[in-house]
């Protein structure tokens, strides 16, 4: 962390506490040589919050989200998205199909090697593969306290999901799901305003192109946006994402994490 703190600054990356009022204080909140990890893959955009120790892990993740929870290297973020505490990942999938979901059947780690050295026999082990898949969250999603996410699943534009739902599978755009496992409880809007909203795409304008729009009215600033859009009001604002190769070449170890 020490070495990230003057990159994450320049990058305007937040990583805060509440009653955290400056932001040169980014990061000052982290163990100096707390380990940072990251992928290959990593575009973090500026304008992004980490509340508590969640920014010890770096996602791919869009301006203007913010997140509780510490995010696994299956998820991607879209912008305006709000991420509360406690929200993880399904944990690896075993083959039910079978006969048994051991892993003593398939997965023979340290436990089973030690079992066979111990008794002196060999042991078979049947293919099974699974790959879990990568999780995708669009832009301006809400999810809810203790939410649980399963593999592969796609969280569309303007979803709500309610605290201590299990999602096992898509969520439509301005959706408000929950449950165990996750159903659908209503939309979020009438047809024709979520229609607007997806047209407008308003997400990928700058927030002083927006803020003086009637966010409180969802019709009234979808056909806000579209109108000044059409009329070239409305400037995107276009971004340069933290990668993992400028980290590169900011800290003196390259690698995929860092202290």
């Amino acid at each position: 962390m020490s070495q990230l703190r003057p990159l994450l600054k320049s990058h305007r990356i937040l990583m805060t506490v509440p009653g955290m009022k400056d932001f040169e204080n980014t990061g000052s909140t982290y163990n100096p040589e707390a380990w940072i990890s990251y992928e290959d893959d990593l575009a973090l955009d500026p304008y992004t919050t980490f509340w508590g120790t969640s920014g010890t892990a770096l996602p791919r993740m869009g301006a203007f989200s913010y997140t509780h929870s510490k995010l696994s290297k299956a998820i991607s973020v879209g912008r305006f998205t709000s991420i509360a505490k406690g929200m993880t990942v399904m944990g690896a999938k075993h083959p039910l199909e079978w006969a048994s979901t051991s892993p003593v059947f398939y997965n023979q780690r340290l436990l089973m090697r030690t079992y066979s050295a111990d008794h002196g026999v060999e042991l078979d082990a049947a293919q099974f593969s699974y790959k879990p898949g990568r999780i995708a969250i669009g832009n301006d999603v809400w999810i809810g306290e203790k939410v649980t996410l399963g593999h592969g699943v796609t969280i569309g534009d303007g979803a709500v999901i309610a605290s201590n739902s299990v999602v096992t599978s898509d969520v439509e755009p301005f959706t408000v799901v929950g449950g165990l496992p996750a159903k659908k409880i209503r939309d979020r809007f009438d047809a024709p305003t979520i229609q607007a909203l997806q047209e407008s795409q308003w997400w990928q304008y700058a927030p002083e192109n927006l803020t003086h729009l009637d966010v409180a009215n969802p019709a009234v600033f979808a056909q806000q946006v579209l109108q000044q859009a059409a009329a070239g009001n409305l400037r995107t604002f276009e971004t340069r994402p933290l990668t993992a190769r400028r980290i590169a070449e900011h800290v003196e170890a390259p690698g995929t994490g860092t202290n």
